[in-house]
Order: structure tokens, then C-alpha cells, then sequence
């Protein structure tokens, strides 16, 4: 738990000395200098010349400073279409990234089509002894303890063992979650989520998802099934609807999701967005519609949940400061209790950052709050 401590507050820190560590975490200075000889030899952290001296004089402390390039990981966001593979340092920074797009093949194929592009990846890099783990983000419920995707619709995956799957073929430490549980976490470290403790990570794209964030932690709910806010009903229409199923749109994402307006229109949501700046009559009619829908879920969310922000990602979030300016006018409208709504830093790269951030949470301990 010390270590854990001791090399969270230097990652937060980007640069402190022995002496600061020990006033900071209340740790007896021997003990900090036992850990730090310890972090010293995993090349975990290294020394970086000298801090400032106090002004009674004396010796300059040496600082001490996180070491990116101890180790990479593989970050691998798997979606229904595609899936983004990268390498990183850990600090996040991406070496390589693939996009592989899923054409009309099966699910062992697509998954085998993803392990070989990672394998060439490790090959192109030379950097397969210099591994330390695999985060894995999927595109439904995830087993985070087992390691198993346990419903994954588009897949057709139920109790898959993708984490003994993938670790047997990589040779690697695996850890899954959630697409969007993935995507909230890399918010919270690289983007836009650093600065809250408490938000929420809306994905809209093919469908809507969200990731939680409560007191600085994931919210996962009963059975892993936390922030299914696809299944938000929004009208009575709703109960046209015999039974919502798990492979089946909910409510919400059936009237504001991406592929909501595609089946209304016909033709991409890209092109939908692209004809009503156009002033294109029908386009802007569906837009409208869309965006009223999205309004009312997330006004829907603020009211509950009371989060410091709401950050919007996935597909229609890229549509820009017009959709978000209509967002936030029609949510403070809709409920008085007040939330920032902001756009994701990240976009794409959201849930693979959050891969990345998980591996060295589960392998090293550290903490991003």
C-alpha cells in the first residue's frame, strides 16, 4: 500500500523529492527511502538532477520523477465495426495505433484479425520483453473479476473468456472492461474528466452508453450493468414496446443514437449533419429531433446523478459547438440543477487511453485522483 502511495504521488507530482514525499504522505523518511530504492530498481522512476534548496541554504534535494519508458502497453478498443489497437508508453503517449474495421466477418475471425495486428505491432516496435500488460475494452456487460465478456450482443459473445483468450495468445496480463467504463477512465486521466470527481461520460454513437464516475471511482452497479442509459424512456411511446431486451435498442438510443437517424433518413448520420448545415429541410427537422431527445436523457441524468459535468463522446459528439451549445441550453431549460456539459478531449482515442490507464492501475497500483 506504501509503494502504491508513494509512486501515485509522483505521477500526480511529475517531479518531487524524498523529503516532500515523506511530509506529504505522513511516511517515515527511512521508509520512503527504502520504496524509492525499490522504485529506483524497477526503473519505474528515475533521479532527475537537483530541486530547489530552501532559503536557510543546505543541499539541493534531488527530485524524483516517473520513467515512461519502463514499459509499454497494448491498449485494444473493440467495437461492434471497428476496433483501435495502440501501443503506449505509460504515460500515455501512443507509439503506434492501428484502426481495423470489421467487414462482414465472423466474430473468431475478427478477434483472430485483431491479435495478429497487435502481434505485428510488438514485432514493428521491437519491444516484446518490454511489455507489462493488455487493456481490453468491450462493446457490452463485462466480468471485470473473471475476465469475461458476459453479454456482448454484436459479437455474439455470452460468458466469453476473452481475457484467457487474449493472454494466452499475447503471453500478456489481461484486464477487460466495459467500451464506455474504458472510455470514462481515460477521461479521468488525459482528457477533460481530470478536473472532476464526480461525471459522466455519455458515448453517442451506433448506440449510448455511459461511463460514471462517483467520489474519483467507476460506478458499475449490479451486475456490472451501470450506466445503461440506452434503456432511458423518454415518452410513453416506449410502451409500444412489448419487452427491452440486451440486444436490442433500448428507448433512448431508438430515437437519439446515430444509427436512429440513419434508419429515419436513410443515409449516414455524417451526411444528416452535413445537409442541415446545408439547410437541407428534412435534415434539420432530424437533427432537431435528435438533439431534443438527447436534451431531455441527459437533463434526465443531471437530475439524478447531480454530477460536477457531463462530457459528451462517440460519433455525433464530433458534430461540434452547435449541437453542444443546443445541449446545454435545452438541459438547463429542463432541470435547475446545474452541470457542465463539455465535449470529450480524447474522442477516439477516450477508450483506449482508458485500457492503457487501467493496466497500470491493476500492475503498478497507481491512482489518477
Amino acid at each position: 500500500m506504501n509503494k502504491k502511495t508513494v509512486l501515485s504521488l509522483i505521477v500526480k507530482e511529475k517531479s518531487i523529492s524524498r523529503a516532500m514525499i515523506s511530509t506529504l504522505t505522513n511516511l517515515s523518511k527511512s521508509t520512503v527511502s527504502s520504496i524509492v530504492e525499490e522504485l529506483l530498481g524497477e526503473n519505474i522512476i528515475r533521479e532527475k538532477g537537483e530541486g530547489i534548496s530552501t532559503k536557510l541554504g543546505g543541499r539541493k534535494p534531488i527530485e524524483l520523477v516517473f520513467n515512461p519508458s519502463a514499459g509499454y502497453i497494448i491498449g485494444i478498443d473493440i467495437g461492434a465495426s471497428k476496433s483501435i489497437c495502440v501501443i503506449s508508453d505509460l504515460s500515455g503517449k501512443i507509439l503506434l495505433k492501428e484502426v481495423i474495421q470489421r467487414i462482414n466477418s465472423k466474430e473468431d475471425k475478427y478477434l483472430n484479425s485483431i491479435v495478429q495486428i497487435i502481434k505485428e505491432m510488438v514485432t514493428r516496435l521491437g519491444i516484446n520483453d518490454r511489455l507489462i500488460g493488455v487493456g481490453v475494452g468491450i462493446p457490452g456487460t463485462a466480468d471485470i473479476e473473471n475476465g469475461i465478456a458476459r453479454f456482448v450482443p454484436k459479437l455474439n459473445w455470452v460468458d466469453f473468456p476473452i481475457r484467457d483468450v487474449l493472454a494466452k495468445e499475447l503471453n500478456l496480463d489481461v484486464f477487460i472492461d466495459n467500451d464506455v467504463n474504458m472510455a470514462v477512465f481515460g477521461e479521468k486521466w488525459l482528457g477533460v474528466g481530470k478536473e472532476y470527481s464526480n461525471f459522466v461520460f455519455i458515448s453517442i454513437g451506433d448506440g449510448i452508453g455511459s461511463g460514471i464516475i462517483i467520489d474519483n471511482k467507476i460506478y458499475r452497479g449490479n451486475n456490472y450493468t451501470g450506466g445503461e442509459i440506452g434503456y432511458l424512456v423518454l415518452s410513453k411511446d416506449a410502451l409500444k414496446t412489448e419487452i427491452y431486451t440486451p440486444d436490442a435498442y433500448g428507448y433512448f438510443e431508438s430515437v437519439a443514437s446515430g444509427s436512429a437517424i440513419e434508419r429515419k433518413m436513410n443515409i449516414s448520420c455524417k451526411e444528416v449533419f452535413e445537409k442541415a448545415l446545408h439547410n437541407d429541410k428534412a435534415s434539420i427537422e432530424a437533427v432537431n429531433e435528435m438533439t431534443e431527445y438527447l436534451s431531455m436523457g441527459i437533463s434526465n441524468i443531471v437530475s439524478i446523478l447531480s454530477p460536477q459535468a457531463v462530457i459528451l463522446g462517440g460519433g455525433v459528439s464530433k458534430a461540434g459547438l452547435g449541437l453542444l451549445l443546443t445541449i446545454r441550453k435545452e438541459v438547463a431549460r429542463l432541470t435547475p440543477v446545474e452541470a457542465e456539459i463539455v465535449l470529450s478531449e480524447l474522442e477516439d482515442d477516450a477508450g483506449v487511453m482508458g485500457c492503457v490507464a487501467t493496466v497500470l492501475a491493476e500492475k503498478y497500483g497507481i491512482s489518477f485522483y
